[in-house]
């Protein structure tokens, strides 16, 4: 415990603190100001979007009775 209150032991922690502050600082700022994901795709014209899975009764050839069997396999 006596390592731990020398005055070297306390001034290195310091300014270890305060460089890893600086640091998180530098890396909030270039991430704030750097278009994300979506954007870089929009950019290169992609254009994700979400979409809800389709409905059995709108693939072709589907019927009730081949939507019973085909789950059933």
């Amino acid at each position: 415990m006596e390592f731990l209150a020398t005055p070297w032991f306390i001034a290195i922690t310091a300014i270890i603190i305060i460089v890893m502050i600086c640091f998180a600082i530098k890396i909030h700022n270039k991430i704030k100001n750097e278009p994300g994901l979506y954007q870089k795709l929009r950019n290169a014209g992609i254009h994700p979007t979400i979409r809800k899975p389709p409905k059995y009764s709108d693939l072709k050839g589907d019927t009730s009775n081949n939507h019973n069997n085909y789950l059933n396999q």
